[in-house]
This record gives C-alpha cells, sequence and structure tokens, in this order.
C-alpha cells in the first residue's frame, strides 16, 4: 500500500476543505478542490515538502475551483474533473462565481467516468460520479487507504444542497445510498465542508 499524508486547509469565503494529499515515500501529490487562496494553499504544500503533479475537482462550483489557474500555471500540472461537469466549469453563472464579483472559469486537462480508474502521484483512486449537487459532482475513492474525497455530496451528518443550477434532492440521495454508503464502513471521508467523518458514521442518516 501506498502510505499517504493528507493536509486540510481552509478555504474561500464559504470555509472549503482543500485537501492536499501527498505520497509520503515520493514527495509527490495533488491537490483537491483548490476554492481560493492561492499563496495559503502553495505555502502548505511547501512545508510539507509536496510536489504537485494534479489538481483533482469534485464539482465546479466557484468555491472549490477560486485558485485553479494560478496553481495550475505555478506547478504546471493539470486539471482533472468529470466529463459530466464540463458545461458548468465554463459557465460562470452557473458555477456561481458571478455572483461573488470574481467570474471564474476552468479548462480541464483530462475528463473522467464514472468508475474510471486513475492513478496520481502513484496513488491509486476510482473516480465516483455522484450526481446531485451538481449533473457531475463526484468522489475519489482511495480503496487501499480507505479514504473518500466526497467534495459537496457527503458531509458529516449532511449532504450538499440542491437548489443551485444541476441538482437534484433525489439524485443526490440516490448517489449516497447507492454509491457511497456501500464503501467500506471504516472508509475516512474528507468532505468539501465541516468535519471529516466515516460511511459508518453515516449510515445512521439515510
Amino acid at each position: 500500500m501506498t502510505e499517504i499524508k493528507i493536509r486540510s486547509v481552509l478555504v474561500s469565503e464559504c470555509y472549503t476543505n482543500c485537501y492536499l494529499c501527498m505520497n509520503t515515500e515520493t514527495k509527490e501529490g495533488f491537490i483537491v478542490d483548490p476554492g481560493g487562496d492561492q499563496l495559503k494553499i502553495s505555502t502548505n504544500i511547501s512545508d510539507m515538502g509536496m510536489k504537485p503533479t494534479a489538481i483533482l475537482l469534485t464539482h465546479g462550483h466557484f468555491d472549490h475551483i477560486g485558485a485553479v489557474d494560478a496553481l495550475k500555471q505555478r506547478y504546471d500540472i493539470p486539471v482533472i474533473a468529470a466529463e459530466e461537469e464540463d458545461m458548468l466549469l465554463v459557465d460562470k453563472r452557473a458555477n456561481l462565481s458571478i455572483m461573488f464579483g470574481e467570474p471564474t472559469t476552468v479548462c480541464v486537462d483530462r475528463f473522467l467516468r464514472d468508475g474510471e480508474n486513475l492513478t496520481v502521484a502513484g496513488i491509486t483512486m476510482k473516480f465516483i460520479l455522484t450526481p446531485g449537487h451538481t449533473k457531475g459532482s463526484g468522489c475519489y475513492y482511495l480503496a487501499e487507504n480507505e479514504v473518500l474525497f466526497s467534495g459537496d455530496t457527503l458531509f458529516h451528518a449532511s449532504r450538499g444542497r440542491t437548489d443551485f443550477p444541476g441538482g437534484s434532492e433525489a439524485a443526490i440521495i440516490r448517489s449516497i445510498k447507492e454509491k457511497l454508503l456501500t464503501l467500506p464502513g471504516e472508509t475516512e471521508v474528507y468532505p468539501g465542508h465541516m468535519d471529516m467523518t466515516t460511511i459508518d458514521s453515516e449510515k445512521i442518516y439515510y
């Protein structure tokens, strides 16, 4: 198993959890949902001694993509997201960025399909499409490490909003029950907002 180190960096005015995940052997790693405060993220990357190799997006809302361009240029790394999120990432109104005074779009280098396996920085994972918060919301499941980056699909004792463009309450509940709560109970869940949880802890709510 590849040993990893995960650090959470609180960013954006929406208190978004940006995650830095590093392969402790090679010191390479990836960034999950850099929603803003690129200097703060970069400082934490330097503090960890991590060499970023990619940016992984769980979805395209402004508070998860705000620092993407700056970090992509700084480290010369690709951006990865669900293919179903392609339109939202380039629509300043749909991704809500125009409402907060900083219109933002993102150019994705690699689009993922549901169930696709990928290896980033020597860390293997599976992309799980979990529509509901947005049409192309997705999670990254690191089975060997028993870790799930759940974005705004699953929170501690809660779930993401569904009243934004492309949202669906029925879809997000279906995604959680059929795709996430079927994962091993000890899986640690790193959500887009609020505190960490586990799959077993969230089963009582559904």
